[in-house]
């Protein structure tokens, strides 16, 4: 490193002595101290090499894994010293994330203060731990709250083989990997964040949007049926019983016609406060707010209510969930509005793709739930899942029409992905957003061919996952 001037005064370009640039002098003067402090280091030519090449090569791959292996192989490489590396996870225990070599790391044996991750240097057994600290100015970016700020710990052995004095060079080393794994962390928080916030804009678009375009609709029939009010007096000159059943049936229009307005408002009023809480912004992702519901009458039968006139417009018979008011198993922790828009988005589209049976016969889309116990946790997915897990409620919508075949099946649920023979109109996004709702809540969602149709399953924990556990 190449040694600054020995001055009593180092002399100040224009832009620091410009009173206006205090930015500009604070710079200048950190310079200063960091010469100082290398100085002060004395690593040598070797140590200082290190950590230009961990800089560099952290530049060149971008990749968490590459950056993982950067970190380990370096000491390996230049110092024959072994390495492994540990981040901190949310949930605030230490995870082996990478080790240099085979007889390096065991899984399951522990560190030092095996409880607590280490926030000072510390030997054990032949090894040195030196902490891996996060950007303490900017430590609130992070997703998650560490302990004393520190998201890893550096971990290198044999100790023998470390000289006298060598510690300070490897807690700087440790600084280094900090620096970067914080940068990284927060870059793909960000990442997740802005994915996030291009699906809620889809989901919102899906979800709200379409549907409210349904309120034109409503005050179309609103508005004839009022005029058809204003003409009544006249067409008849005086009171009449004729007039009067006119009048009343009307009235008996407005009522319903009101109705109609109210739910759908309702429902978009749950969509949206769903749908714009501002945990979801805060987080990155869908938060759950989880309250007890009784699921076929407080959820499926609203949501299916607001489809029966048009399945009814479609030909197409509907044997709704029953609702087995008084069967406390299909009461369920869940999140009231996404769950409802979960069975929206199944019953739009069935509206959209239910057809005839190919052996002939009506349309139909029925509705069943049936308990699943020990169906989640275990191996799998979907009908072949092994059991021994927590227990369920599997919740099924039916359709007739053609069986997806294999592929389209276990595609349907990816985002964008539409069937071959999808001829309605769609975004491919309502399945998906069904999918991440159910998983989200600890559930799966899947699809089965059967003979004359189609089952979607959603498949809903009978415990919220942290009571189950």
């Amino acid at each position: 490193m190449p040694r600054r001037p020995k001055t009593d005064c180092a002399p100040e370009s224009p832009d620091t002595a410009d009173p206006r640039s205090a930015g500009a002098r604070a710079i200048a003067r950190r310079i200063r101290d960091k010469a100082d402090a290398y100085e002060r280091y004395a690593f040598d030519e070797a140590r200082s090499g290190a950590l230009n090449i961990f800089f560099d090569l952290v530049q060149e791959f971008e990749a968490e894994a590459d950056f993982h292996h950067v970190c380990t192989l370096v000491p390996r490489e230049l110092f024959g010293l072994d390495c492994a590396l540990y981040l901190v996870t949310r949930e605030l225990d230490l995870r082996c994330a990478r080790a240099s070599g085979p007889g390096t790391l065991h899984p399951g044996r522990a560190l030092p203060d095996a409880d607590k991750v280490p926030r000072q240097p510390a030997r054990g057994a032949g090894h040195l731990y030196f902490p891996i600290r996060a950007n303490a100015a900017h430590v609130q970016q992070l997703p998650f709250d560490p302990p004393g700020g520190v998201i890893g710990c550096l971990e290198l052995f044999p100790a023998e083989r470390l000289a006298e004095g060598d510690s300070l060079f490897w807690e700087k080393y440790a600084n280094r990997i900090g620096f970067q794994m914080h940068n990284r962390i927060v870059q793909d928080a960000n990442r997740r964040h802005l994915r996030f916030i291009r699906n809620l804009a889809k989901d919102i678009g899906h979800n709200v949007i379409v549907p409210n375009m349904s309120f034109k609709l409503f005050f179309n029939r609103l508005k004839r049926t009022i005029d058809q009010l204003g003409e009544v007096p006249g067409r008849h000159a005086a009171p009449s019983s004729e007039s009067r059943r006119e009048i009343l049936a009307l009235h008996q229009a407005l009522h319903d016609q009101y109705d109609e307005i109210s739910r759908h408002y309702e429902q978009t009023s749950l969509y949206l406060e769903t749908l714009l809480r501002q945990s979801h912004f805060e987080k990155g992702r869908y938060v759950l707010e989880r309250r007890p519901c009784h699921v076929p009458s407080q959820i499926i039968a609203p949501q299916l209510h607001q489809f029966l006139p048009r399945f009814r417009e479609r030909g197409i018979a509907v044997t709704p969930c029953p609702e087995r008011s008084n069967d406390p198993d299909l009461t369920l922790p869940v999140d009231v509005g996404l769950i409802a828009q979960v069975f929206s988005n199944l019953f739009s589209n069935a509206l959209k793709y239910t057809a005839p049976p190919p052996d002939g016969g009506p349309k139909a889309m029925a509705c069943s739930a049936q308990q699943a116990p020990g169906a989640l946790g275990g191996r799998g997915r979907g009908r072949g899942a092994r059991q021994g897990g927590a227990d369920g409620v599997d919740f099924r919508v039916f359709t007739t029409g053609e069986p997806l075949d294999e592929t389209d099946g276990a595609r349907v649920f990816e985002a964008g992905y539409r069937a071959g023979e999808a001829l309605a109109d769609g975004t491919g996004h309502g399945l998906f957003f069904v999918r991440q709702i159910v998983e989200l809540h600890g559930g799966r969602a899947w699809h089965e061919a059967v003979a004359g149709g189609n089952v979607f399953h959603v498949l809903l924990p009978a415990q919220a996952p942290e009571a189950a556990a």
